[in-house]
């Protein structure tokens, strides 16, 4: 499973910051696609580093576990 957990956990760690970002500005009062279009940069911005750096984490702690 080479690509396997950079699918799962790319993905995962972009939508989290992106909702999470979203779910800010949507409470700060800020309506409008403007707020869901800057929430999926900043998502994508991190979370694509952070889950680089889960799946390293993984294999790196446990190397036998595919």
């Amino acid at each position: 499973m080479k690509y396997g957990w950079r699918l799962l956990f790319i993905p995962l760690w972009a939508m989290c910051i992106a909702g999470a970002v979203l779910t800010a500005f949507l409470a700060a009062g800020w309506i409008g696609w403007q707020p869901f279009a800057l929430a999926a940069v900043i998502g994508l911005l991190l979370g694509v580093p952070g889950g680089l750096w889960n799946t390293y984490k993984v294999r790196r702690d446990d190397p036998g576990w595919n």
